[in-house]
């Protein structure tokens, strides 16, 4: 058919089809090919055609033809498929199947996105020590944003089958000096997991539908975004399982009209009667103030040449103590990012 078409030249190509959370040691014993797609040759340029990713009926797809698996380039196609012979990788140098798996699994919405991972080292990933975060930055579209999770799998012992777990990570974006946007990953292992798998979701951003409290009040989950990329985060020594210990959790940002930036503080559990330094960074002018869980307001003081807002607050309440906005217009506010205690 790619002959017909008029294509100066067309091969089939055997290889491997990775998965989201394959890895390397799952395919110890050798990757074996599961999957067949079609390179062609067009203006002295090799790209490749995969029928069955782009076709509508694709689970992926939603009953959509996806145009990207059609002449993709060899250097977005080596992110998911591993030919079975090097040569048909059309890379210099081809790629080892180990530099293959030190790859992020992505998905079609890292491409429609523009989205690129800036400095990558795949050493970000391994966990040294129990606290440790795992850093990331992505450059986006300018009217893109991202979600981040870790999914582990708990392995009770009084438990039959292995339940999902899910830790919210933090995800937030940015423009730079250069103007470019980029957007920042924290994320980290829960204390008695070896390893999981950091998910990435992006898309452009949300925003309220409605101008009613609920809408305004509505949490950023994994539901906003579609997936983009997937990690392996690794733990380099034994997890903790002998005591209690509870995963550290980020805090909790909202939808809502306008993008903020934490500095601090990015934990989501507070701790009574501790003080806390609120920094808050925007690029736009606007009245923001710590919220108690009683409704006492705590009013942050805006510093034009940094762009920041800053405060501090002692925490003296249990329950919800959330960053609002408030509007001059309307008398109102909303909510922009909450913590609790």
């Amino acid at each position: 058919m790619a002959l017909a078409a008029g294509f100066d030249e067309a091969s089939i190509v055997d290889g491997y089809l990775r998965g989201p959370k394959d890895s390397l040691e799952s395919t110890m014993d050798g990757v074996t090919g599961n999957h067949v797609w079609c390179s062609v040759k067009v203006d002295g340029e090799y790209r490749f055609v995969d029928c069955w990713l782009a076709s509508p009926w694709h689970p992926q797809n939603e009953g959509r033809l996806e145009s990207h698996w059609f002449l993709c380039t060899p250097g977005d196609m080596i992110y998911t498929h591993y030919p079975s012979e090097a040569a048909d990788q059309y890379l210099e140098p081809p790629i080892s199947i180990t530099t293959f798996f030190t790859l992020p699994y992505v998905c079609v919405p890292f491409f429609w996105h523009h989205m690129a991972v800036t400095e990558y080292q795949p050493g970000c990933c391994d966990i040294v020590e129990d606290d440790q975060v795992c850093h990331l930055t992505l450059r986006v579209d300018p009217d893109v944003a991202c979600y981040a999770e870790v999914e582990t799998r708990s392995h009770k012992p009084t438990a039959t089958v292995t339940a999902v777990e899910k830790t919210r990570g933090l995800a937030q974006c940015y423009f730079d000096s250069a103007g470019e946007r980029l957007c920042k990953i924290k994320a980290v292992l829960p204390p008695d997991q070896p390893m999981g798998w950091l998910k990435i979701y992006a898309g452009p951003r949300v925003k309220p539908v409605g101008e009613h409290q609920q809408a305004r009040q509505e949490k950023i989950n994994s539901q906003h975004y579609p997936l983009a990329l997937v990690f392996k985060l690794t733990r380099q020594h034994p997890p903790i399982t002998d005591r209690a210990r509870p995963a550290f959790m980020f805090v909790q940002l909202h939808v809502c009209p306008d993008e903020f930036y934490i500095n601090e503080p990015q934990c989501y559990q507070l701790y009574p009667l501790q003080t806390y330094n609120f920094s808050i960074k925007s690029d736009h002018h606007h009245k923001l103030a710590i919220r108690s869980p009683g409704g006492k307001l705590f009013k942050l003081m805006y510093f034009p040449q940094d762009h920041i807002y800053n405060g501090s607050v002692t925490v003296g309440e249990a329950g919800q103590w959330s960053l609002i906005c408030l509007l001059n217009h309307a008398g109102g506010w909303y909510v922009v990012a909450s913590w609790h205690c």
